[in-house]
């Protein structure tokens, strides 16, 4: 049985809730007091811990866990800085500490499926790969960071090491008032491969597609065009809008399960951990290039992946 503590502000921990998917686990609290926790890991019988992105400072939280030896999952979406990833990295590797900082798109059937496609050459050498994600015009950050780094992960996870980066961004108000962004990233990987990625924040709900050319085809996906059955009821007992929610929420949910039951699985030394921390910040150094890109008007070269020069 794994005891895990979760650090979370919310009043009903969405991390809770995904837990509940996860075999042989037992949830010891949910705190929002960095002391609390503390005690927490000192005092009880703790195995590991989820950080969500609710908390502040959500370094001080995974150091205090290092420290006690506790295994760590993070949110996908914790604001941790880039140079912060390699601190933790290093002293999570020096306690032999896994440390997760999962990407969504590395644990959504869509896109593991979309990868594994790619290598084993449904597509071909690939060619042109043309991307999109957008999200609320309420979304908080730089959109290159709260949009771009996990399909700069993706791309990198799939196609290999980035070269280089040119990136345009355009910034206005609407009718309503509400600021909104777009941004359109160029992407070069070292096999030759093409990345044209659109980000926007100017929409209504979250969605993300994909069109994968290659020389010997192309795969397409499309989230908005993924509702099963929500036209075919009967209209008078359910809306189609909160049935397509529901289908939208349950498979968040299973994918926030499948994170967790990866972990206890790569703790347990049952599988290898499928994202490092190294990841995270190869893919946040990408953004961060789209975002000096951007500013500049100019490409920026990479090195190693992911390093500006």
């Amino acid at each position: 049985m794994w005891k895990v503590v979760i650090a979370d502000t919310a009043a009903e921990s969405r991390q809770q809730s995904a837990w509940s998917g996860v075999n042989e686990i037992e949830i010891i609290g949910v705190t929002d007091n960095l002391s609390v926790f503390g005690e927490w890991l000192k005092d009880q019988e703790v195995d590991a811990v989820d950080i969500a992105q609710t908390v502040t400072a959500p370094e001080k939280w995974i150091e205090l866990a290092v420290e006690a030896k506790k295994h760590v999952i993070c949110d996908t979406n914790v604001q941790i800085g880039i140079e912060a990833i390699s601190e933790l990295q290093a002293i999570c590797e020096k306690q032999d500490i896994v440390l997760l900082m999962p990407n969504a798109w590395r644990f959504s059937p869509e896109y593991v499926q979309a990868r594994e496609h790619v290598l084993q050459g449904a597509i071909g050498k690939p060619g042109v790969i043309r991307m999109r994600r957008s999200a609320p015009r309420a979304t908080e950050g730089c959109i290159f960071d709260v949009l771009g780094a996990e399909v700069f992960d993706w791309q990198r996870w799939t196609f290999g090491d980035v070269l280089r980066v040119m990136a345009r961004s355009v910034e206005h108000v609407d009718e309503t008032g509400q600021a909104v962004e777009y941004a359109l990233v160029v992407v070069k990987h070292a096999d030759g491969t093409i990345a044209h990625i659109e980000l926007s924040l100017a929409e209504e709900d979250e969605q993300s597609s994909f069109e994968l050319t290659g020389a010997s085809g192309m795969l397409q996906y499309d989230s908005d065009d993924c509702q099963p059955i929500v036209w075919e009821m009967n209209r008078k007992l359910v809306h189609p809008g909160s049935v397509a929610k529901r289908f939208g929420d349950r498979a968040a949910a299973d994918c926030w399960s499948s994170r967790r039951t990866h972990f206890i699985r790569a703790v347990s030394s049952q599988e290898p951990l499928r994202m490092t921390p190294e990841d995270v910040r190869i893919a946040r150094k990408i953004a961060q290039a789209a975002r000096q890109s951007a500013e500049s008007g100019q490409p920026v070269q990479l090195m190693d992946g992911g390093s500006s020069t």
